[in-house]
């Protein structure tokens, strides 16, 4: 019997519950029949591998865009070194269709759609779950309805244009009132709005735990650094896991680490300081834009979940988050501001003691640095122009030792 729960109360409610919150205002998770779940090694796709642990009829079908399994390497020494931690590996969730993790949340959001003869796909969004909720739709067939916050970058608005999508831009006090209004009016209307701590979008999440898992040959990694915001993503990696554990295919279960901007971390204030709900702001300016929930709903639940299972926390700067992007960047790695918070978080909780120098720790790439192209006028580039006849004369100067 599938039905979604309550995070906090265990109260149950339809699978097909247009909410996407319990009564209470906790986030809601998919639970399914996972007493003989299995992985079905051989399978052509992750999807296909891990169906038995979704409760959707069609999810051994895949989804439609090509997904791959996104690679898991390990960082180059420098950065390593930079950060301090030895076995240091990165997810690179650049490499989904759409270049962002938010393809994992939007394939189980087409599967539903499908199962319930839904034809529309709508979203509330700061850029990166528009543009995969568009495309998805367009390759299915279904019309995107997408909000997005007036701040939002218009690179992000035209590709989700370029799909097909209806945008509607919003003027709001903050993204958290826009959010919590966009639901609401949605639900009144009849209208299916996954946010990003929906639980449909949720279960999407669980396949990189499911990779990681293959990845490393069925061992666990100690830490995974998740840039966080709605707090599906973190959500749904942590869901993977512990079903793997419940399937007894590892020993233990991953710690998580919550990293924001310093600007905006209202997980991050609330986990520190011993509280159990965590620190809205009011007004976020950062350029992490893609992590930019003040007051995310649901978020109280997920500040007392992290101090429950001694999740570490921490912040970046402004200038540290584009320090961080510099420096995956000249690893090889170019991702977008709100990826490359993670950099300078992590290394403060080793340099404080939080993560020892051997611990196997994990940063999720979640968003290329395509998807902002503006912040990168912010680093030094060694860019020249010169005319064809001065060529050589350049071209001497140039290979100089």
């Amino acid at each position: 019997m599938r039905c979604l729960v309550s995070v906090s109360s265990g109260d149950e409610y339809p699978f097909e519950r247009l909410a996407e919150f319990a009564d209470d205002g906790d986030p809601l998770e998919v639970r399914g029949d996972l007493s003989h779940a299995k992985v079905r090694s051989g399978a052509p796709s992750i999807a296909a591998r891990f169906s038995d642990f979704f409760a959707y009829k069609n999810a051994a079908e895949g989804g439609g865009l090509g997904e791959i399994v996104t690679p898991l390497v390990q960082a180059p020494q420098p950065l390593a070194e930079f950060i301090g931690i030895e076995r240091l590996l990165l997810k690179n969730e650049t490499m989904n269709p759409t270049w962002s993790f938010k393809d994992r949340g939007t394939l189980p959001c087409i599967w539903l759609a499908a199962e319930l003869g839904e034809t529309t796909l709508a979203t509330i969004s700061t850029g990166n779950m528009g543009h995969s909720v568009a495309a998805y739709a367009a390759r299915h067939g279904l019309r995107a309805l997408v909000f997005v916050p007036d701040f939002t970058p218009p690179e992000k608005i035209l590709s989700m244009g370029a799909h097909g999508a209806v945008v509607v831009r919003v003027a709001a006090e903050n993204f958290g009132v826009m959010k919590r209004s966009v639901l609401a009016h949605g639900e009144a209307a009849g209208l299916r709005i996954v946010s990003g701590n929906g639980p449909h979008r949720v279960e999407g999440y669980k396949l990189e735990a499911f990779e990681m898992w293959e990845q490393l040959g069925g061992e666990t990694p100690d830490f995974i650094a998740v840039p966080t915001s709605a707090c599906g993503h973190i959500r749904g990696i942590h869901k993977g896991w512990r079903e793997l554990f419940a399937a007894g295919l590892v020993a233990q279960v991953p710690r998580m680490i919550v990293v924001q901007a310093a600007n905006n971390a209202p997980l991050v204030s609330g986990i520190q300081q011993g509280l159990d709900h965590m620190v809205p702001v009011e007004h976020v300016e950062t350029i992490a834009e893609a992590i930019t929930s003040g007051n995310p709903p649901g978020g109280d639940a997920l500040v007392r979940q992290a101090r429950s299972l001694g999740w570490p926390a921490a912040t970046a700067t402004e200038e540290e988050i584009i320090d961080g992007q510099r420096r995956l960047a000249h690893s090889g790695y170019l991702v977008e501001p709100a990826s490359a918070v993670s950099v300078h978080a992590v290394r403060k909780l080793r340099a404080n003691g939080s993560i020892a120098a051997d611990a196997r720790v994990v940063l999720m790439l979640t968003g290329s640095g395509l998807k902002d192209p503006a912040i990168l006028q912010r680093h030094s580039m060694k860019i020249m122009d010169v005319k064809e006849r001065d060529l050589s004369a350049v071209l001497k100067d140039l290979v100089k030792p």
